[in-house]
Formats: C-alpha cells, structure tokens, sequence
C-alpha cells in the first residue's frame, strides 16, 4: 500500500512538473511571438510603398492620394485604418470606403463613389451636383439630370447634405427616370420645391404638375400623367394638373 501512495504522489509531482514547464513554454512562446510582432512594426519590413485603389469615375486619383499620403513607409502593422477611412469619408463623391492591408507593402483602398442624381440650383443661380440621399458632391451643371429649385435660401458646399425637403426631390428623381412613368409625361423641366416641402413639376409645354408633399408620388404621377396624355392627345391645351390629393386630380385649361 506504502509503495502504491508513494508511486501516486511522484506521478502527481511528474504531471505538476509537466504542466508548469507546458506553461512556461507557453508564456516564451508569447513574449517572443510578442517580441517580432513588435519589432516587425517598428522596422520597414513591411513598411507601404504603394497604395492601390478601386477604378475611378468622379474623382481625381490626386485626391485619393492626398487622404492616404500619411501611410506611405509606414508599417502595415501601424498604420492607422481608421484616421484613413475617416479623410477617405471627408470626400465628397465617397460613399463608402474599405481599407485592406496586403502584405508585405501594399495598402488596398476599395472606393464606392456617388453617382450624381440631380442638379439643384441655389439661390444664386449656380448648381450643384447632389446624390440620392442629399450630399452635395461638386458646383457643376449636368444638363442631362433633372434640375430642382427650393424657393428656400441654401448655402450649399461639398460634402454637405441639402434640406431634407430638397433631399425628397432629388429621391424622386429616380421615380420621374423609372419607364412607366417617364412615358406618361412630357419633358420635365424644373422640379420646384416651396418652403414647406411641397413639390411641383414644370413640364414641355409650360404644364404644371402640382404634387404636394412628397407622398404616394408614384401614385400621384401615374393618375396626372394618365390625364395628360389624354388631354395632349385630344389636342386640349393645359395650364396645371394638381394632383396633390391622387384621388381628386383637378385640371386648369388654358
């Protein structure tokens, strides 16, 4: 029996020993792992010497260069991702922005860009290039957009949002694009926005189509676009179709 407890407690001091020297390997394993991962970000290892970037359509690359000029020969293991998206975000046409480190020297800059939705004039008559959501992007005319005009006073630069009533007008701009109902109405000149948000469409033929606050829009445009068409088929002139309520269009003849 003496021999048998005798023979545990030694096994039980071997497994001990094992397992603290396991640990300790463990613990040199970690300060030297620890050791080159600090050493490799303090070195040029793997220091950036190029920065790549997705094709672009609205920006110059001169730009893009500028926001990541920072990381240039610093290690990918130091630099910082999110001072970087943050300068990449300040630029007006960058809608999102995804930071890759490649290594061992490359910085990969993935750029979704806005594409421009309408133009909206200010007060002074310049006019700005905006995207779906509102952001200002550049002061730049683009005769193929549909133009908006807010009767309200606004102080427009790049990277700022519009108001949100003119910010519903630039949405609907896509509606006015979609074929159903671009083939319901005349060209449209000028998308008007009054102080209060309501919006009213100036049309080929010096129509106007009066659609309030932007609601039930698709609704609202497919009733008065029906109405027109028929109207110019009949050869009936128009002075303004006020849909402002889709399901009581009024009509004002010339």
């Amino acid at each position: 029996m003496d021999n048998r407890v005798r023979d545990r407690r030694r096994a039980v001091h071997q497994e001990k020993g094992r397992r603290r020297a396991g640990w300790v390997l463990v613990g040199v394993a970690v300060l030297i792992a620890l050791g080159l991962f600090l050493w490799l970000r303090s070195s040029d290892v793997f220091a950036v010497k190029r920065v790549t970037a997705t094709p672009l359509e609205h920006m110059d690359a001169q730009v893009l260069a500028q926001a990541t000029a920072s990381a240039m020969g610093v290690s990918l293991l130091r630099v910082n991702v999110k001072d970087i998206q943050k300068r990449l975000l300040e630029i007006p046409y960058v809608r999102s922005a995804a930071i890759h480190r490649e290594f061992p020297n490359t910085l990969a800059i993935v750029v979704k860009e806005y594409e421009p939705a309408a133009c909206v004039r200010d007060p002074d008559g310049k006019r700005w290039l905006v995207g779906d959501d509102g952001r200002v992007l550049e002061q730049k005319n683009d005769p193929s957009l549909f133009l908006i005009a807010p009767e309200s006073d606004l102080a427009l630069k790049p990277g700022d949002k519009v108001p949100s009533t003119v910010a519903k007008a630039v949405s609907m701009s896509s509606l006015l694009a979609q074929e159903d109902i671009a083939d319901l109405l005349p060209e449209v000149l000028k998308i008007s926005v009054s102080k209060d948000g309501e919006i009213t469409l100036l049309l080929k033929g010096s129509i106007e189509l009066r659609l309030g606050d932007p609601t039930e829009l698709k609704q609202k445009l497919k009733v008065a676009g029906t109405i027109i068409q028929q109207y110019l088929k009949d050869g009936k002139p128009l002075r303004y179709v006020d849909a402002r309520v889709p399901d009581r269009v009024a009509v004002n003849k010339e």
